[in-house]
């Protein structure tokens, strides 16, 4: 899964298409176009006995003047020429070994880079058999789980994958992120669209350059209004991370800018509890932490085309702003009671008549949207637990659970009286009736905020 060739999907202006191009309609298209990737390869002159067995192409023998048998298929890439590494052959343990050699150091962390399979043709033969028509695209996913096999021989039970391809099965085998975008609108709107999309094929870890990655010729950096809204998106995503070709580091714009970047970094710091316990959903059931809308509620049609709009864990849904100088948001809600999370007003979704109400479901609601704030709802009677902003302003660092403080907030009255939601490890947090229950051994501060909910005196303060 790549950003840069998401099928169907063309730039709408000129300076965008002299950035990405015009993505390949079909799979041939894409294998001669040879677009810029960094798939795992190695040159044939320094390694060839232990890859000479695997990779094939039909011709290779005549081409080269030698046995078939004896030339790996070569394929011209951004370090020069080298053989991409079969993973279905003997090279799967060469290329492991490798990775095991620097992990046995001490390292616990791999940024699977590349992977993608598209510039394989389709007459490349594998060492199982299979041909690059059939498997190309598993190549990735292949590339992926040989790092998580060097990963789990050398550090059973601890480490991370982080890489950018996949294929059938890939939230398995640990983080994805949206490959390379450029530094642009366009990219960011593409973006959003993509973590949806990733969401509908139930990746949970997912991740993305804030600010993106390219520029165009003319282009430094992100410009101000881009790099906030960009970080808006990035503090509700589960990974957040700023990595660029640019020079595009935060604290190198305005105070504005500045303070606006960091306002996102916090909020994602301080949603850590919330998304951890949406991590331990995932592991569980496949849920992922970013949900599409249609989730939500299957059966109003209307959420399963929202591009643009997410759920976030099982009470938040967020609706990023991806354009230049919008300062609003149209967004359909799902079927139910949502509270806006800055004014703190309730909208009712789907029931009655009123503006905006949809025939089959929910109600399509317009937010402002200034720079300074990213459209966001919490289903009423809903618990979301974070850590308090002047912890996180400190700083986390590597404190375990039970030495760390949390806020529960409730968020308006639930309708039957109950709510339930989970600190990081797996202790319940409660509210019954007007009162909390909450587990011992943990710092919660309680809150309330929303129309029809009243703090109980007693309940304020701590329990451990």
């Amino acid at each position: 899964m790549n950003v840069d060739s998401a099928g169907g999907q063309a730039p709408s202006d000129p300076a965008s298409i002299r950035m990405h191009r015009r993505p390949a309609e079909t799979y041939a298209e894409g294998a001669r176009a040879r677009a810029y990737v960094r798939p795992p390869a190695a040159e044939v002159r320094d390694h060839a006995r232990e890859i000479r067995s695997t990779m094939r192409r039909a011709g290779d023998d005549e081409l080269q003047g030698v046995p078939d048998a004896d030339v790996p298929y070569l394929a011209q890439w951004w370090m020069g020429r080298g053989s991409p590494v079969d993973f279905t052959g003997p090279g799967e343990a060469w290329w492991r070994a490798q990775a095991e050699e620097t992990l046995a150091l001490g390292v616990r962390g791999i940024k699977a880079d590349d992977g993608e399979g598209y510039y394989l043709p389709e007459d490349v033969r594998f060492a199982d058999g299979s041909t690059g028509a059939t498997r190309a695209w598993r190549w990735g996913d292949d590339y992926r789980r040989s790092m998580r096999r060097a990963l789990q021989n050398t550090h059973p039970g601890d480490g991370v994958l982080f890489g950018r391809s996949g294929w059938t099965g890939q939230q398995a085998t640990g983080m994805l992120w949206g490959g390379d975008q450029a530094s642009d609108f366009w990219s960011l709107r593409v973006l959003l669209a993509a973590t949806v999309s990733a969401a509908h094929s139930g990746i949970s870890n997912w991740s993305h350059d804030v600010g993106g990655y390219l520029g165009d010729a003319g282009v430094k950096r992100a410009t101000g209004e881009l790099l906030v809204r960009w970080a808006q998106l990035g503090c509700f995503t589960p990974l957040m991370q700023a990595h660029a070709r640019l020079e595009q580091e935060p604290w190198t714009y305005g105070h504005g800018t500045l303070a606006l970047f960091r306002g996102a970094v916090l909020l994602h710091e301080m949603l850590v509890p919330y998304v951890r316990a949406a991590a331990r959903t995932a592991a569980r059931t496949g849920v992922p932490i970013v949900r599409p809308l249609s989730l939500l509620d299957p059966a109003d049609d209307a959420l399963w085309t929202v591009p643009d709009a997410f759920a976030y864990g099982p009470s938040l849904v967020v609706a990023p702003v991806v354009d230049e100088g919008v300062r609003e948001r149209t967004v359909p809600l799902p079927r139910g009671r949502w509270i806006e999370a800055w004014s703190g007003r309730e909208v009712v979704s789907g029931r009655g008549d009123h503006a905006g109400a949809r025939p089959s479901g929910g109600s399509t609601v317009t937010v402002e949207a200034p720079l300074d704030r990213v459209p966001v709802w919490v289903r009423r009677g809903s618990i979301v637990v974070t850590h308090p902003a002047h912890h996180v302003a400190r700083g986390l660092g590597s404190a375990p659970d039970d030495a760390v403080p949390y806020v529960a907030t409730l968020w308006g009255e639930p309708e039957h009286g109950r709510a339930l939601a989970h600190l990081p490890d797996g202790a319940p947090v409660r509210w019954v009736h007007g009162r909390w229950e909450l587990p011992r051994g943990h710092d919660v501060t309680t809150a309330v905020r929303g129309p029809g909910a009243a703090t109980p005196a007693s309940d304020r303060g701590r329990a451990r």
